[in-house]
């Protein structure tokens, strides 16, 4: 297998499928080791960092573990959860791959009306108040798992209102806006699925729900995007990355 650089689909991404393809056909069986971040780094013309975004997904999902001094071993073949890396912004149909899963995008509504106030202070709207709002539902393999109520300000993306919104929506502000998504803040909460979320998850009773609210800045820090989503707590687990314990210095 090559990297293939003109597909669009992340390097880490490849190669973390092609993985998944080996442990699918029996090339790595059950309780045995795979190659060292070395070995892969040099099979892919990839450094070393690209390799391990592409294992700590699977060990997040609990398909690797890795064992100091003797290496990365398989120990399950698929993954009990969809993860959720709260490290870099990705998109959805990114998520997906990884997990080796169809994503599918449904747009059940799309309007321009003026932002509350706690929209606006979101996306910092003081004069010009009127968004783009979307509501969709994301599936992974025909299964309903997130909703989203994304928020865009008109004034810069009233284009979008002509354009199809059943893909990922990044897609769109990077290649037909041209923005860079520098970074996000992300707020997140717990709640049992209200009575229209459970309809669109077409559940029949409420399930625990992770609620994660996000801004979303260009490189000059400007607002981008507020965004709610709502993800299945059945159907998702969160992951974080944490740098290491400072010990606090006491005041005399």
């Amino acid at each position: 297998m090559f990297i293939q650089y003109d597909n669009g689909i992340p390097k880490y991404v490849q190669i973390n499928k092609w993985l998944r393809g080996m442990i699918d056909r029996g090339k790595i069986k059950h309780g045995e080791k795979i190659p060292t971040e070395e070995e892969l780094a040099e099979k892919f013309g990839v450094n070393r960092m690209t390799v391990r975004k592409a294992l700590d997904a699977l060990v997040a999902e609990k398909m690797l573990v890795r064992i100091r001094g003797r290496g990365t071993f398989l120990i399950s073949k698929r993954p009990r959860e969809l993860i959720y890396h709260l490290k870099n912004i990705t998109s959805f149909n990114d998520d997906m791959k990884i997990h080796d899963a169809t994503p599918d995008y449904r747009t059940l509504k799309v309007k321009v009306f003026d932002g509350d106030d706690r929209v606006c202070e979101m996306l910092n709207l003081k004069n010009d108040i009127k968004i783009i709002f979307s509501l969709r539902v994301l599936c992974a393999n025909n299964a309903p798992v997130l909703i989203e109520k994304s928020h865009l300000p008109y004034s810069g993306f009233h284009e979008i209102m002509g354009m199809d919104l059943n893909i990922t929506l990044y897609s769109l502000l990077t290649d037909k806006f041209n923005i860079h998504l520098h970074h996000a803040t992300q707020t997140i909460t717990s709640a049992l699925s209200n009575e229209d979320e459970t309809k669109l998850f077409k559940l029949s009773s409420p399930i625990p729900c992770i609620n994660m609210e996000t801004v979303i800045y260009d490189d000059n820090n400007i607002p981008i995007e507020a965004l709610f989503a709502c993800y299945r707590g059945d159907k998702y687990k969160f992951t974080f990355n944490s740098g290491e314990y400072v010990k606090p210095v006491h005041e005399k």
